[in-house]
Order: C-alpha cells, then sequence, then structure tokens
C-alpha cells in the first residue's frame, strides 16, 4: 500500500527496509516519545526494529493489523495504522506515533483521516477507536477533530515506566463518519 496524501506526505506499508531508518527515528525522538509510548525503552537497538516489523509483517497477513510509515519529503517521520483488526466485529484500534520535528504541520490529522477512510471504505469497519493517555492532549485533539465521540476514562490502563496511567477512550461509527464526510464535502462547493 502506497497512498501519496498530498505532495509531501505519503503512506506506505511498513516494510523490511524501512529497519535502519525506523530505528534510526525512534533514537533521535527517544524523549519526546517515551513521554506516552511505553515500548521506546524495550528500542535499544535495530534488531528491535526489526522484531517490530516481521511481528507487524505476520499480523498484516492474518488481516489482524496494518502499520504504515509516514513520510515527509520522503523522509520516514512516524509509523500509524490499525495496531488491531477484529473482522468478526468489524471493529479496529487506531495508533500513531510521530517524529518531534515533524508535529504541529496538520501530519497525523491527514494520516489518521485517510485511516477512517481505509477502515470504514475499504475494510467495512464498524467502529474505530483511539485510545491514548488521558494527559496526552495532542493526541486527544486529533480524534477531537475528526470528530470522534469521547466515550470514557479508562483508570490505570498503561504501566508507564514509572506509573499506571488512565487512557482515554473516542470512538467513530460507519455512519458517523460518512454524514460528516458528505457534510465536509457540502461545504467545501464553492458558493454561487
Amino acid at each position: 500500500m502506497n497512498i501519496a496524501l498530498n505532495e509531501r506526505i505519503r503512506l506506505q506499508t511498513v516494510q523490511d527496509t524501512d529497519t535502519q531508518q525506523l530505528y534510526s527515528t525512534i533514537d533521535k525522538n527517544r524523549r519526546h516519545l517515551s513521554a506516552w509510548m511505553s515500548w521506546v525503552n524495550d528500542t535499544n537497538a535495530v534488531a528491535d526494529s526489526e522484531f517490530f516489523l516481521s511481528v507487524v509483517k505476520r499480523q498484516y497477513e492474518q488481516e489482524r493489523s496494518l502499520h504504515l510509515a509516514i513520510y515527509y519529503d520522503n523522509e520516514l517521520c512516524g509509523v500509524c495504522g490499525f495496531n488491531s483488526l477484529d473482522k468478526s466485529q468489524n471493529f479496529g484500534t487506531i495508533g500513531y506515533w510521530l517524529a518531534e520535528s515533524y508535529q504541529g504541520k496538520g501530519i497525523m490529522t491527514r494520516c489518521v483521516n485517510e485511516l477512517l477512510h481505509i477502515g470504514f471504505n475499504e475494510r467495512g469497519l464498524h467502529k474505530i477507536e483511539i485510545r491514548c493517555a488521558e494527559h496526552n492532549y495532542k493526541s486527544r485533539a486529533i480524534a477531537e477533530r475528526l470528530g470522534f465521540l469521547y466515550e470514557a476514562t479508562l483508570r490505570d490502563c498503561e504501566w508507564l515506566y514509572d506509573r499506571y496511567v488512565n487512557h482515554a477512550v473516542y470512538s467513530k461509527i460507519a455512519c458517523e463518519h460518512h454524514t460528516s464526510t458528505i457534510a465536509n464535502h457540502q461545504s467545501e462547493k464553492p458558493l454561487r
């Protein structure tokens, strides 16, 4: 899968050839990413990124996940995708991370919006969920901008190095997405 979102942003299914660049991006952003990502301290060598890619490749082949590398001006700057896909329930959970220097450009909002298209229109999902740490306001803002409904806060949901953090849970159902997509297209029509 290779999707150009605009002239600068591209999504591509993660591949073995991404291993070095993926690890390098994580390593350069270690402090930034570890604020909310519990896996960062377990990524200490290129072999760790290689193992991650082998796991997600198997999951992709089994249609249980979909991880896409995010490229901005041909530089790998993050990963987004469906951390899990449940075909029996038509349900998916979205996860994402972005290198610090690429934040504030609207990259992740565009990427997650594309994931909504893939999930609802191509995969036929009924419900898509985003879970993030309760105080990760940048991540929460993406869900809110894209019209996800805040459902609940789950207590002590994730061990983050030295403490448990609560998760804010957001969801969107297919009919809500299709309605908002139609409304967005109608509002983009030029006035006569």
